[in-house]
């Protein structure tokens, strides 16, 4: 029988996340040769291995070591040697994930080749042509040939762009099928404890964003405001990413008052996040887990890609630069009453993306 080449393109943290569900169901496909290259984007042992162990996903098949550049650098480095592995084994199909620039590159290089395009978590828009991830997203989106999207939304800015909906599949978000596959053992595992912290009594906070770490004004405000949140409210705790924890360092900032650790694997992190009272962040898969858990998030952000979250009270967007609005949203924020609803499907996302796949391999 002959084998149709897979490749799935991975780089960074969140992705990881949302492939693991999806490797499972890979597997069971039996004329799929599955190659998972990993670009590298994300290295440290804390942001990359850690989720594959805890997730119990094979190691990847290449590991392309693509890091600590430049956006422009990076990009170009990683469209060369992805196009130079997909040269070696023609793909069939191309399976990319969210908005990183691993996200980019790989949607770049499958253009190139007669083949399948599969973006999944497509349609996200934050109307902020500034982002980087905007620019990712967009491009991987309209390169691609199959958008698997996790809301009505994200469904709906695609045909506001022309893309047909034919090639539009509603799947839900595949973060929510790792959620539910691990939902026992986060709830179980009450990280807190193990620091010594008390439930519903404190705060979980993380920055990574350029737009905030890159911007000096924008993170020393941030952490001015964390440390008084965690001096006046509750205790802030802080899983500090690599890059944060550069850019910090260079500033003069009082911190004191802000619990900083190293990043958490996925289940201790989000036991924290399930033992906070609410959270505190500018990631994007974040608010959702924090909804998953029934948790409320301050955004620190002007725009958010999961727009019905902020209509649903669950996540209110503040200025980084406006101390004041910081606190005030911190303090209305855990007097929101709010509505869970079911917004982003069932849980059976990467069923229904390989079944999808299945079907494209049968023509």
């Amino acid at each position: 029988m002959k084998k149709n080449n897979v490749y799935v393109v991975i780089g960074a943290r969140p992705q990881f996340i949302k492939y693991a569900p999806l490797s499972r169901e890979l597997k069971n496909i039996v004329n799929a040769n599955i190659i998972v290259v990993h670009t590298g984007q994300h290295y440290d042992k804390n942001m990359s291995k850690v989720f594959f162990d805890n997730l119990n996903i094979d190691p990847p098949t290449i590991n392309l070591n693509i890091n600590n550049l430049s956006r422009g650098k990076m990009i170009g480095e990683m469209i060369k040697k992805i196009d130079d592995e997909f040269s070696k084994c023609k793909p069939d199909i191309v399976i990319l994930f969210g908005d990183t620039n691993s996200t980019l590159s790989g949607a770049v290089a499958a253009s190139s080749y007669q083949c399948e395009i599969i973006h999944v978590e497509s349609g996200l828009r934050s109307f902020n042509k500034q982002m980087p991830e905007e620019h990712n997203r967009i491009v991987a989106d309209h390169l691609s040939t199959m958008l698997f999207v996790s809301s009505e939304v994200s469904k709906i800015n695609l045909i506001n762009e022309g893309i047909s909906e034919e090639k539009i599949v509603f799947s839900g978000d595949i973060m929510l099928d790792t959620f539910l596959s691990n939902k026992q053992k986060i709830i179980n595992e009450k990280a807190y404890e193990k620091m010594d912290l008390l439930k519903n009594r404190y705060i979980i906070t993380t920055i990574h964003r350029l737009e905030n770490t890159s911007d000096s004004s924008r993170l020393r405000n941030i952490l001015k405001s964390l440390n008084t949140i965690s001096k006046q409210l509750f205790p802030v705790v802080f899983p500090i990413h690599p890059a944060t924890k550069k850019a910090i360092s260079s500033l003069n900032v009082d911190t004191e008052n802000i619990l900083m650790i190293d990043p958490c694997d996925y289940i201790t992190f989000l036991s924290l996040v399930d033992g906070s009272n609410f959270i505190i962040t500018d990631s994007g898969g974040l608010q959702k887990d924090a909804y998953y858990l029934g948790k409320k998030t301050l955004v620190f952000r002007n725009e958010s890609e999961w727009p019905e979250l902020k209509n649903d009270n669950a996540s209110i967007l503040v200025n980084p630069l406006e101390s004041k609005d910081i606190t005030d949203s911190a303090n209305k924020l855990m007097n929101n009453k709010i509505n869970y609803k079911n917004f982003y499907g069932d849980g059976n996302a990467s069923s229904i993306i390989n079944n999808k796949i299945k079907e494209i391999l049968k023509k």
